[in-house]
C-alpha cells in the first residue's frame, strides 16, 4: 500500500514519511529552507514498492529546490524497478534544473547503479 504520511503535527521541519507497509519506508527531509532535500529511502526497492520512492522523489522536484540528495545506506535490496526510479527522477531533475545525487549505499546495492552507469552520473560533482 502506497500511502504519504507527516510526522507529528507539532513538527513544523517539513519531514514526510512515504510508506509501502513493511517493505520501504521513505524520509524526505529539506534543509537551507528548502533549497535541499534529502530522500531516505530504508527496505527494498523492488517492483512493490518502487512506487513508493518515485511519489517521494517527485515531491522534491520544485520551487525552492534546487538539490536532491538521495541517501541510500539504509536500502538492503535494488532492481531494475528502482534504478527505473532513479533514472526518471534524475531526467526530471535535470529538465527542471535541480540536481539529484547518490550518496551511501551497500555493495548489492550501489553495484546494480555502477553496472548501468548511473552511479556515476549520480555521483560526479557538477562540471
Amino acid at each position: 500500500m502506497d500511502r504519504t504520511q507527516t510526522r507529528d503535527s507539532g513538527d513544523t521541519s517539513g519531514v514526510r514519511q512515504f510508506v509501502a507497509d513493511d517493505l520501504l519506508g521513505v524520509e524526505v527531509a529539506p534543509s537551507n529552507g528548502g533549497a535541499m532535500v534529502t530522500v531516505s529511502p530504508t527496505g527494498e526497492v523492488d517492483f512493490l514498492t518502487a512506487a513508493v520512492l518515485r511519489s517521494a522523489l517527485l515531491s522534491c522536484l520544485q520551487p525552492p529546490c534546487t538539490h536532491v540528495i538521495v541517501d541510500l545506506d539504509e536500502v538492503t535490496f535494488l532492481n531494475c524497478a528502482g534504478l527505473t526510479v532513479l533514472a526518471e527522477a534524475r531526467h526530471l531533475a535535470e529538465a527542471d534544473g535541480i540536481r539529484l545525487t547518490l550518496r551511501g549505499g551497500q555493495l548489492a546495492v550501489r553495484r546494480p547503479l555502477q553496472l548501468t552507469g548511473l552511479w556515476a552520473r549520480l555521483t560526479a560533482s557538477p562540471g
